[in-house]
């Protein structure tokens, strides 16, 4: 068994700082739990940014379950360069995931191992210059959040996306919890797959609503569930999912702030 040597960590950890250095913000994409829909959100933000004419990326660091190459229906492997891998561009977003390696084939790895395949990852990525780097993270608190955090310096920020039931919201509230102590900052929180038609969220408790007054942060908005989403994703058609009511949700909610 091998071990990570402080010295080659160094070393990795100043690839990763230099190839960040042409990007203007990080954004991590993030939720307590799986299913909320934190992957399509990802993906459908960078066309969002791309298709305003800016320069983006998008990293899938959710390894045990890379979704971001079937989304953008790609199997285009990047390209090697002097300064590293440059990433395939899929309808104007620079796409680097490790599916485009493995092809859909499992990846069994511990949680010290998936952290350092996005490590890698972005150790070796040249994304040259880029106003917004979108990152697709893995569900909960675990290895690779407190990685990335760790590493994203200045230009980070974290978008929390939730849904409007108790249990989601319950995880998400770790979520916040660790980026606060972190010092992370929270540009706010996402409701998404909401039934509440605009209304007050689905639910007793702590929603998201109040979830994100508590840590005072923006509640970003409430995104309607939308039925033709799955239709876009099963064809792989990230056109066809811009054209949704999620997406005009979406471009209203978080990619019209951004772009301010």
């Amino acid at each position: 068994m091998t071990t990570e040597t402080p010295e080659n960590l160094n070393f990795r950890l100043g690839m990763i700082r230099r190839h960040l250095k042409g990007v203007g913000r990080v954004v991590l994409v993030l939720s307590g739990k799986g299913g909320v829909g934190k992957s399509v959100i990802s993906a459908a933000l960078a066309a969002q940014l791309a298709g305003a004419g800016k320069r983006v990326g998008l990293i899938d660091a959710d390894v045990y379950g890379p979704s971001a190459a079937l989304l953008f229906n790609s199997n285009s492997l990047p390209e090697e360069n002097e300064g590293g891998l440059t990433p395939p561009m899929v309808d104007g977003v620079n796409l680097m995931s490790v599916d485009l390696f493995a092809s859909g084939r499992p990846i069994p790895l511990t949680g010290h191992g998936a952290s350092q395949v996005v490590l890698e990852l972005l150790a070796l990525t040249d994304w040259g210059k880029l106003d917004f780097l979108i990152v697709d993270m893995p569900p909960a608190t675990g290895d690779i959040m407190l990685t990335l955090t760790s590493v994203g310096g200045n230009q980070l920020e974290a978008i929390v996306v939730t849904m409007p039931d108790v249990l989601s919201t319950s995880v998400a509230h770790r979520v916040l919890e660790l980026l606060h102590s972190g010092g992370t900052p929270t540009m706010g929180v996402l409701e998404n797959m909401s039934r509440s038609s605009g209304r007050r969220s689905v639910g007793k408790g702590r929603g998201p609503r109040a979830l994100a007054k508590e840590f005072d942060v923006k509640f970003l908005g409430a995104i309607p569930y939308d039925p033709k989403v799955a239709e876009a994703v099963n064809e792989q058609d990230i056109g066809a999912l811009l054209s949704t009511g999620f997406a005009k949700e979406l471009r209203r909610s978080v990619a019209s702030r951004l772009l301010q």
